[in-house]
């Protein structure tokens, strides 16, 4: 047991290709699109609701006049709805990449898990707007550097801080890498958006099959890129 848990908090070696990924990721999604699109769906229609149910409780104010602490408490009051859903798209691109079969209703397969992957997003939460708040960048290097903490303790069954860390000292190996790939993603999904959000389509499942089915397995599970 001792040497398992030596062997899962060596950073390992890894490296791939930016634009190489996020084409193998377009080859990957023919085939499981809607899962993704129906999984991610669920997940809009429970923020939907919780912004509905949560903001008719506490107002969040205008655009001119917002009222923040409200929009904390709503934001901290609907972790443990939201993550174990997006934990739960996350780890259908992790079933994806091992050869498992897939299907949308796998997202609410971790609401067992709410207690320490609530805890886990808080505590990121925290530790990146800290960052942010500290010139900024150091709060860009940390959203990138704990991307992976949730997944992590989804699929590996680490403590919270534990798949911080692994996941930030991992990452920062190809940091600039990892920014470039989410970076690219995010501009597809905006440009996605733009011809009535049909290109989401696409977009969604691309996103989560690359970061999750791909460059996952290739950080974590000792596989090539």
């Amino acid at each position: 047991m001792d040497n398992e848990n030596r062997e899962i908090k060596e950073i390992p070696e890894y490296d791939f290709g930016v634009i190489e990924i996020i084409k193998a990721g377009w080859e990957r999604i023919d085939g499981v699109k809607l899962h993704f699109i129906l999984g991610f769906l669920v997940y809009v229609a429970a923020s939907i609701v919780v912004q509905l149910i949560l903001g008719s409780i506490f107002p969040q104010g205008t655009t001119e006049n917002p009222n923040i602490p409200n929009q904390l408490i709503l934001g901290v009051l609907s972790i443990p709805v939201l993550v174990p859903l997006l934990v739960g798209l996350m780890m259908m691109g992790i079933h994806l990449s091992r050869g498992e079969e897939i299907s949308y209703k796998s997202v609410f397969n971790y609401y067992h898990m709410t207690g320490i992957l609530s805890l886990g997003a808080i505590l990121v939460y925290i530790m990146t707007f800290i960052g942010l708040l500290l010139l900024i960048l150091p709060g860009i290097y940390l959203s990138i550097a704990y991307m992976f903490a949730l997944p992590l303790i989804a699929d590996k069954q680490m403590g919270v801080w534990e798949a911080m860390e692994y996941s930030r000292k991992t990452v920062t190996k190809h940091w600039f890498k990892v920014f470039g790939l989410m970076f690219l993603l995010s501009l597809l999904v905006l440009v996605a958006i733009i011809p009535v959000g049909l290109g989401l389509i696409w977009a969604i499942p691309l996103m989560f099959v690359t970061i999750y089915a791909l460059l996952y397995p290739v950080m974590f599970d000792g596989e090539e890129g």
